[in-house]
């Protein structure tokens, strides 16, 4: 639609005929004053196929990840069993299909096994699946695989309608229930905090103002219904990510064993320096390579800082203090 010749703004997707907000932009769009050269300026939404990219095989090889390796993984779907997934489906359709392109379309058995493969391959936590077109509802009964929350837009033989038309681009520009979703995100969603479940988010559907009744399937979903419509909105569509910090690695956690080690010998080496300095007679202090941990000899050159006299002893005692330094940083870093 961005692309398409008779949008009058090209590259810019608006969701309703004010133009207030391009989707592709997520700032400002026409309607507030502005000429075509500002909403042209469209860089909020980084799109991965479009065009002709967009096909049967391409969605399918998306979501089961059958791709050489080779393949671009900005182009992949780089998923595991910790993800919650939203797939949002939208366009012409009928009973158990949904068009791509008006040139072919996916079956309800094409998806049901995708998914499936999803689940054999570990490629997800759970999965909101939503639909909105004519009889998407005869999408829902063939999914199969576990942790799937599904709602379509329309029963069979009911029709789901757009919203409104923008006259001067000449079409709709979005669907009565897609429309209605957008408002719930927009007046209840209203930050990343946000507790809206998926429940109210179905319930807020008036079937006087989509004009259909929508379909939902909450029993594949472990614990039914009430888990099901427990879960936050924001699971899936707020794209906030939960950070699991995990233990050191063998390797880390001998770094942190010798830096603790050559800390303790720094400090142990300072000390005797300074008593040297109060007793001249007193022996040098030094650090040998058999005091170092082992396995800080792999990885620094252990110096003999010896007392000498003129140049040397002043180049040996900055390389010493230079070496200390580096050390005693990297031992604060690791320990804190």
């Amino acid at each position: 639609m961005a692309c398409n010749p008779r949008n009058t703004f090209p590259g810019a997707v608006f969701n309703s005929r004010e133009r207030s907000v391009d989707l592709y932009d997520g700032v400002f769009g026409a309607g507030d004053g502005l000429g075509l050269e500002d909403v042209q300026r469209n860089g909020g939404i980084e799109v991965d196929y479009r065009g002709n990219e967009v096909t049967v095989e391409t969605f399918i090889r998306l979501l089961t990840d059958r791709f050489p390796s080779s393949y671009p993984r900005s182009k992949r779907l780089v998923t595991d069993e910790r993800s919650n997934i939203l797939i949002y489906m939208t366009g012409h359709g009928g009973n158990e299909f949904l068009k791509f392109q008006d040139s072919e379309e996916i079956g309800a058995v094409d998806l049901a096994d995708a998914f499936e493969q999803m689940h054999e391959k570990r490629r997800y936590n759970s999965i909101l699946f939503l639909v909105d077109t004519c009889q998407a509802g005869t999408l829902l009964p063939s999914l199969r695989s576990p942790n799937i929350i599904a709602a379509g837009s329309s029963k069979k033989d009911q029709s789901s309608y757009s919203h409104h038309a923008d006259q001067d681009i000449g079409i709709a520009v979005i669907d009565r229930w897609t429309y209605y979703n957008l408002e719930f995100l927009e007046r209840e969603v209203t930050s990343t905090s946000s507790n809206k479940t998926i429940g109210q988010l179905f319930d807020s559907y008036d079937p006087l103002l989509v004009h259909s009744d929508t379909e939902v399937r909450y029993d594949l979903f472990e614990g039914g219904a009430q888990k099901a419509r427990e879960r936050r909105v924001l699971d899936f569509f707020g794209n906030v990510q939960a950070v699991e910090m995990g233990g050191d690695t063998e390797e880390e956690q001998q770094w942190r064993e010798d830096l603790v080690g050559l800390k303790r010998l720094i400090e142990r080496n300072m000390q005797a320096r300074e008593d040297a300095a109060l007793h001249p007679l007193l022996s040098e202090a030094t650090i040998t390579a058999a005091e170092a941990p082992l396995g800080l000899l792999k990885k620094f050159q252990v110096v003999s800082a010896k007392a000498t006299s003129g140049w040397s002893k002043g180049v040996g005692g900055a390389m010493a203090l230079v070496s200390l330094g580096v050390g005693w940083s990297m031992a604060s870093y690791f320990e804190y």
